[in-house]
């Protein structure tokens, strides 16, 4: 009898361990509820791209983020209640929020294209596929059928790494010229919201770190008052990086920007995290900790 325990409690050990082996750390779906939106998470934050059924709501193609203060997955948990039950997930209900504003910008990462010392940012994506998914990666891929830069026409494809444990994102970009090319720079930008934040250039890295308001958006801020009468949410923490890149900022924009011929693929890395986040071993309370956490992720990619 005591053997049969024995090997009883064995077996219940290898399965829990097993269990936790396979957590699940990283997570992301097409969301057709929610207006076709693409969304991803791991520990640190989650994001969205923009898709067709918002177009009538003048999207971009820039990244949206998400608040957390858990480890724990949140985009499946706000996109069920606001669609079920109205509930607004800019308001912080006690796991994270949506206070960041994109409109017609990168937003948090997103691709930027420059042309005659203009910005331009693209629209909504058209399609998407899921190229891998496992507990701790999701590798998907967006395209864009139709960009106007300076008048010329080009597609776009962006592949999205997301790793468990990673601060940032990778990002795999690449242009196709459907009519004639225009000499042109393309990076990563930091939509600078009307300077409610701080941003740093890391020459080091050739990128950019920003620190903003947690409320970049007015709705939040309102929505925020009139649930719980609370706006003092923190801030935000921001990165691109983008190897042998030059900084400028542009259309209140900051942007990390090389020379670009189409066809090629330029890759670069995104993220950002709460301030209030923490797993109990790590937390980014300031701007310093953030870029030193940035920097020291950056040496390992």
């Amino acid at each position: 009898m005591k053997k049969i325990l024995f090997f009883a409690l064995i077996a219940l050990c290898l399965s829990a361990c097993q269990k936790e082996a396979v957590q699940p750390k990283v997570y992301g779906r097409y969301v057709p509820e929610r207006k076709d939106d693409f969304a991803w998470e791991n520990e640190y934050a989650a994001f969205r791209f923009y898709g067709p059924a918002l177009a009538p709501e003048n999207p971009s193609n820039g990244v949206d983020i998400f608040m957390k203060n858990t480890p724990e997955f949140v985009i499946d948990t706000f996109f069920y209640n606001y669609v079920n039950f109205k509930t607004p997930y800019h308001v912080q209900h006690g796991k994270g929020f949506d206070g960041y504003k994109v409109a017609h910008t990168t937003g948090c990462g997103g691709p930027a294209f420059v042309a005659n010392d203009s910005l331009y940012v693209g629209d909504q994506y058209d399609r998407w596929e899921i190229i891998e998914q496992t507990p701790s990666k999701l590798v998907f891929r967006l395209h864009y059928d139709s960009l106007r830069i300076a008048g010329a026409l080009y597609s776009e494809e962006i592949t999205v790494t997301a790793a468990a444990g990673k601060i940032l994102n990778r990002a795999d970009l690449v242009l196709t010229a459907l009519e004639e090319n225009i000499p042109m720079r393309i990076g990563a930008g930091l939509y600078l919201h009307d300077s409610v934040g701080t941003y740093r250039f890391l020459e080091e890295t050739q990128g950019i770190v920003y620190t903003e308001t947690a409320l970049s958006d007015p709705g939040a801020v309102r929505l925020n008052k009139k649930w719980y009468d609370n706006t003092d949410l923190g801030q935000t923490h921001e990165a691109v990086i983008v190897p042998g890149s030059t900084p400028c900022v542009i259309a209140n924009t900051a942007l990390a920007l090389v020379d670009y011929v189409p066809g090629d693929t330029l890759t670069y890395w995104f993220g950002g995290c709460w301030d209030r986040w923490t797993d109990g071993k790590q937390s980014f309370p300031t701007q310093e900790a953030w870029t030193e956490a940035v920097l020291k992720e950056t040496k390992r990619q």
